[in-house]
């Protein structure tokens, strides 16, 4: 079989879930202060057309043929985005790796039915993402669990930060505690489009993909999670 590679080095961090019960330590206050300046089109742009790439698309040929080693090279290319999709989902670091593994493992069997209506990449994104799903309502991770896990990551760590600057610095610690406690209420539904848009990694058409939901649902989603927050601090 393929191998399915480490996922150590794609996060550093380590840190408790505040979704899941747990304590922030650490700076935090660009990332909160990224996702409440977050633009309505913030995710990565569209490369327009949904073809691959050469090399992706030379991967996939191999695979269907039953390359194993083509379709490790596309493991390779793609778990970052996948693993990034668990951990969103999930906010803990051994059931992330867990679902990713299993969701190149369908991938590999299901590669022969594998149309390309979408681009591998989506493809991928939906398989993980309602594999996430099943293991967040089999193991209540979201909300039963009170004491954070040793390896938790924070899924709002997601959030690419910035360079400092006076912007940042004006958001507090206790204000940035304040707002990751409020995206902690928000709904599922929309705490997990607004984490999976102000991570940067992907765009809203695969955010809509992986969701099922319309282009229009996921952008509103994301800028009526930026009001619910951003009212509740405010007052």
């Amino acid at each position: 079989m393929f191998k399915l590679l480490s996922f150590t080095n794609v996060f550093t961090t380590s840190i408790p879930n505040p979704l899941t019960g747990g304590i922030v330590y650490g700076p935090v206050t660009g990332t909160v202060a990224t996702i409440l300046t977050l633009p309505i089109d913030a995710g990565r742009e569209t490369c327009g057309a949904s073809r691959e790439s050469p090399a992706v698309q030379r991967w996939l040929d191999l695979a269907r043929a039953g390359d194993q080693a083509a379709f490790g090279c596309l493991v390779e290319e793609h778990r970052r985005s996948v693993f990034k999709a668990a951990v969103a989902a999930l906010g803990q670091r051994e059931d992330a790796e867990d679902v990713t593994q299993d969701a190149f493992l369908l991938a590999w069997r299901k590669l022969p039915g594998f149309r390309g209506d979408s681009t591998f990449r989506t493809w991928m994104l939906t398989i993980v993402w309602r594999k996430a799903l099943d293991r967040r309502r089999s193991r209540l991770l979201w909300w039963k669990r009170t004491v954070a896990a040793r390896d938790a990551i924070d899924p709002i760590e997601l959030v690419p930060t910035p360079a400092a600057g006076p912007e940042h610095e004006a958001v507090t610690r206790d204000r940035a505690a304040h707002v990751r406690r409020e995206i902690a209420r928000l709904s599922p539904t929309l705490r997990d489009t607004l984490l999976l848009a102000a991570s940067g990694e992907y765009t809203y058409e695969e955010i809509a993909a992986m969701l099922g939901r319309p282009l229009g649902t996921i952008k509103w989603r994301v800028s009526e999670a930026r009001r619910i927050v951003s009212a509740r601090i405010d007052t």
